[in-house]
């Protein structure tokens, strides 16, 4: 008995050593990875915080970083950017990673800068960089702006009164300082430069704050060829003001403390130039250098639009809701869609809604020649006087865009918006109601379409939201002062209504 207990013993020990061992092993070959390491910037101001996504696959991967600010509007902003640009990556290797394995891994990496921060303001610089295959990776820049206090991201029209001064000054500024002062060092291709500096919010829209301006970045052969890589140029707010007021005040900034007598030399430098005529050239720049402007302090007014109908569904339960609270909106309308609706058409303009041309059969305009594109204008034109009696003077671009050419040949004002909540896209009420609210500004005009069951849904609390806020609801023709008789001379392109 004694020699089984000790038998027994002995093999209770010889399998204790063993589970041991074999845990210590585990323990040993498992790498350490820890979750978090001790931060090297402890004077950084606390609130500002990095998040990164890091993932690691055979075929790609990715590392994703961008800031936690504490303001949580701000950071639903940065992490819906971080989300659809790793998952736009996604989708760009999905159906390539099995044919291409010599190209293994593709890659993802997007850092940040902040550029500028106080507890108002904070400036943010991305940098993505992106390899799909092939000799080069490919490298973008992306900018925020951000006032912390109300958590909205500023655009570059937000720091000015009026919407298309800016751009000119932009403008000229820029074709002064590159060409004419060899800003950069390198002498560029003059036409280059032009293009790549026109007055389009599209050429200014990375920007950043600095202490005494704002820094232009453009993207890699916006105004020359690759080796100059992606310039910087610094625009002091000395040059906006010597013409425009600002709207948006950054601390540490003094933007009025200028001696007057100093701004002349600017004034005349920097006005605008028959170069410059693709902006609003019925807003003459003299009109700020006056002096002693009385501003009169009236009801803000914005403008709500729909586009792409008539809809035999929709349209008319949008007419109802408006005409219950008594509000006016405009409809640009598609010549097709009138062709099979002409009675809902004639309610539109019935019913004091202000109506205008949307072309045909929506196709992208500048890809027509010149022929086809009056035809799609003028057979909407056309249908349009046949169900109302009335012949539009105001147009919408097929999907916002236009050049030169469309312009030139159209001959109309021409209207886009400023507030745009992707009505067709999230299709929410909630949403889209917020969205709007949360946006709304003085003088903005709102995009949206009279084609879905959830922008219908929404706009009875749009409405009422935008009037319990203060807002006369108006057409566009009024919020920006157009009327058929001056439309030859304001030939240009409207996202917002303009301040005196």
């Amino acid at each position: 008995m004694n020699k089984k207990i000790s038998i027994i013993f002995m093999l209770m020990v010889v399998l204790t050593i063993i589970s041991s061992c074999s845990t210590t092993f585990e323990e040993v070959d498992t790498p350490i990875r820890p979750e978090a390491s001790p931060s090297k910037n402890d004077d950084k101001n606390p609130e500002i915080g990095v998040q990164s996504v890091i993932e690691e696959e055979d075929y790609q991967i990715i590392a994703v970083h961008f800031p936690v600010t504490g303001y949580n509007k701000v950071d639903n902003a940065l992490n819906a950017f971080a989300s659809n640009r790793i998952e736009l990556f996604k989708q760009e290797t999905a159906d390539t990673y099995l044919s291409n394995e010599e190209n293994w891994p593709f890659e993802l990496q997007i850092e940040y800068e902040i550029v500028y921060e106080t507890s108002r303001h904070l400036s943010l610089l991305f940098k993505e960089t992106k390899y799909l295959g092939g000799a080069q990776s490919l490298s973008t820049i992306y900018t925020f702006n951000f006032n912390l206090e109300q958590g909205r991201e500023l655009a570059l029209k937000d720091l000015f009164k009026g919407s298309s001064a800016y751009l000119e000054i932009l403008s000229q500024f820029v074709f002064d300082q590159l060409i004419n002062e060899n800003a950069l060092n390198i002498a560029l291709d003059e036409d280059w430069v032009v293009k790549g500096s026109s007055p389009l919010e599209s050429n200014f829209k990375h920007f950043l704050f600095t202490n005494d301006g704002i820094i232009i970045l453009f993207e890699k052969y916006q105004i020359g060829p690759a080796f100059i890589g992606e310039p910087r140029l610094e625009i002091p707010f000395d040059v906006f003001t010597a013409h425009i007021e600002l709207k948006e005040t950054i601390e540490d900034i003094e933007t009025n403390t200028t001696d007057p007598s100093n701004l002349e030399s600017t004034t005349e430098e920097y006005a605008i130039s028959p170069v410059t005529t693709e902006a609003n050239q019925a807003q003459e720049t003299t009109s700020s250098e006056e002096d002693d402007i009385t501003v009169v302090v009236g009801r803000k007014k914005i403008a709500i639009t729909f586009e792409d109908g008539p809809d035999p569904v929709y349209t008319p339960l949008i007419l109802d809701t408006l005409k219950s609270r008594s509000k006016v909106a405009t409809f640009f309308l598609l010549g097709i869609r009138v062709n099979d609706n002409m009675e809902i058409s004639k309610r539109i303009y019935d019913e004091g809604h202000l109506i205008g041309n949307h072309s045909w059969s929506h196709p992208q305009l500048t890809r027509l020649s010149n022929e086809d594109l009056i035809i799609q204008m003028d057979k909407t034109q056309n249908i349009i006087s046949q169900a109302t009696g009335y012949f539009p003077f105001l147009y919408r671009p097929s999907y916002g865009i236009y050049n030169e050419n469309v312009i030139s040949n159209i001959q109309m004002p021409a209207i886009l918006w400023s507030i745009d909540p992707n009505d067709l896209k999230y299709k929410d009420s909630a949403y889209l109601t917020n969205y709007i609210l949360d946006h709304a500004f003085d003088g903005a005009i709102i995009v949206l379409h009279d084609t879905n069951a959830s922008t219908t849904q929404a706009l009875s609390a749009i409405l009422d939201g935008l009037t319990a806020d203060g807002y006369d609801i108006v057409t566009v023709d009024e919020l920006l002062n157009l009327r058929r008789e001056n439309q030859s001379d304001n030939v240009r392109i409207y996202s917002q209504a303009l301040e005196n």
